[in-house]
């Protein structure tokens, strides 16, 4: 976890916090498209399975890829804003899709991904104990609930939910 940094939440909603602070992150798509490259923060994406998910329950448009990188623009302008680069985050492009690079722990997603795995592997039933609260405390619902569809949602999130 960031300490008053930056964070973002994917668990029940999407939301993104600049110490502590609640930041406008834009219109449905680019907030998706956030929520997207956040499950994935540190790894690329391909624009092409960003289009399928953006425009999930129907068939993307022709200008998709264009749409795709006005959204992407709009985004990096949010993190100009925020100053995201000052906390160690970006949105960049690589190889034929795109990647926000940052500390996957300022996402609660991969924070609790971490401390139920640092659970499993703990002998001590109180450190374990500890551990799983932190995780629970963590976990805020269904990831990117209320900004995905719900068959998306199901759709991303089985795994997640599993956990």
């Amino acid at each position: 976890m960031t300490d008053g940094g930056m964070r973002f939440s994917v668990l029940g909603g999407l939301e993104w916090f600049s110490q502590g602070v609640a930041l406008r992150i834009g219109r449905r798509r680019e907030r998706l498209l956030l929520g997207l490259l956040l499950l994935d923060i540190g790894r690329v994406v391909p624009a092409n399975r960003l289009i399928d998910l953006l425009w999930d329950e129907r068939e993307p448009p022709s200008s998709a890829r264009g749409s795709l990188q006005v959204h992407v623009s709009r985004l990096r302008g949010r993190f100009l804003e925020a100053e995201a680069a000052r906390y160690g985050f970006a949105l960049t492009r690589a190889s034929d899709g795109y990647l926000v690079e940052g500390d996957p722990l300022a996402v609660d997603l991969h924070s609790f991904r971490s401390l139920v795995q640092k659970a499993e592997r703990t002998d001590d039933a109180a450190e374990r104990l500890r551990l799983i609260e932190r995780a629970l405390a963590e976990w805020g619902g269904p990831v990117l609930a209320g900004t995905a569809s719900d068959a998306l949602v199901r759709r991303l999130g089985t795994g997640f939910d599993e956990l």
